[in-house]
């Protein structure tokens, strides 16, 4: 099993190859990005659809262009990144008070709902 220590110098890593990586080469310009496999398949966008030009323009200070690339950006990003956090917490009190939250049933179960209604309406509204 990965220490604590060792989790953490290999997020730090891949966040820096990950940032470095979307502030050089925008994934509208380049055919290096994966595509997603949902939308090969079906036609339709998931829910993550666009994310990679979200970040692209994020980092680059375009929130109103992130946002338009993946409305449900705004809130699975910060729970994404809540959740990365409890992840390379120290075990103690304040892991599991954040993880007693984030990781709450009902709060997994909204998530889930609020990610299905997004796939539904992004594709019925063609946001």
């Amino acid at each position: 099993m990965m220490t604590l220590q060792r989790k953490r110098i290999v997020a730090v890593v891949v966040t820096a190859i990950m940032i470095t990586t979307y502030i050089l080469l925008n994934p509208m310009q380049h055919h290096w990005p994966l595509q997603c496999p949902f939308k090969l398949i079906t036609g339709l966008q998931c829910p993550g659809c666009g994310n990679q030009r979200a970040l692209y323009a994020l980092l680059h200070g375009h929130f109103a262009e992130a946002v338009h690339y993946n409305f449900f950006l705004i809130y699975a990003g910060p729970y994404a990144l809540v959740l990365v956090v409890e992840n390379l917490m120290k075990d103690g009190e304040w892991k599991n008070k954040l993880k007693s939250v984030v990781e709450n049933r009902w709060v997994v179960r909204f998530f889930i709902v609020a990610f299905f209604i997004w796939l539904i309406l992004r594709n019925l509204l063609k946001i």
